[in-house]
């Protein structure tokens, strides 16, 4: 006798294949996009550290460009200053919206609410990296800060702070030793509960600060990150 699968046997088979690829899909589709995520800003992060250094060897350490005294430089020098002549293959574009840029609206913060509607010079890579830079002059007038919003993959959505926008600054931290190098928004140094429990989490959180975390994780996004 020739042994065979039935029909039946058939189908019931790939039923069982089926929910079990619906269950394992889903998991295995965000563990990938997650490893991509951390990837790229870990990319995008080290490839504006590397004009740092360079930038230092043309103008000396970091703390004393000038481009930090209040009133003396916009985003727009700082970037053509410190920034542009050590990037390659870049696009610009200045003095335009987002939107105008590209973007089909203004990107989000993790509880909803509208961010970056303000002016900002905006760099573009080749690798789809984008920096939105703007600066503010701290209350007591010591310094100016430049803050660079980091968009790992330009227009393409979500465009939400902690899932793919990214938060870094050169010089904001309570530290002293912290004033000027360029960092991933911590300002407060908080540690990796506090991280998750004062912005990068859903229930209210903006995500400001998950930068730092995948950062702090190793460059990698762990358990209780607001995925």
């Amino acid at each position: 006798m020739k042994r065979a699968f039935t029909l039946a046997e058939v189908l019931i088979t790939l039923g069982i294949i089926g929910v079990v690829a619906a269950i394992i899909m889903p998991s295995l589709i965000t563990d990938y996009q997650k490893k991509v995520t951390a990837k790229k800003l870990n990319q995008a992060y080290n490839y504006l550290q590397q004009t740092v250094q360079m930038a230092q060897v043309d103008y000396g350490d970091i703390t004393t460009w000038d481009c930090f005294v209040p009133n003396t430089c916009t985003p727009e020098v700082f970037a053509n200053k410190y920034i542009i002549p050590y990037l390659k293959n870049v696009k610009l574009s200045t003095r335009q919206s987002l939107v105008s840029f590209g973007y089909k609206d203004y990107p989000k913060y993790l509880n909803g609410e509208t961010t970056f509607t303000s002016w900002v010079y905006i760099i573009q890579t080749t690798q789809e990296y984008t920096y939105m830079i703007n600066s503010y002059t701290l209350g007591d007038n010591s310094r100016t800060v430049y803050s660079v919003k980091i968009d790992i993959n330009g227009i393409k959505g979500p465009n939400i702070v902690g899932k793919d926008i990214f938060l870094s600054t050169y010089g904001y931290n309570i530290s002293k030793k912290n004033h000027y190098k360029l960092q991933l928004y911590n300002y407060n140094n908080y540690t990796r509960d506090e991280i998750i429990a004062n912005s990068c989490n859903k229930n209210g959180g903006k995500g400001e600060f998950c930068g730092a975390l995948i950062e702090m994780d190793g460059w990698e996004i762990k358990n209780g990150y607001p995925w």
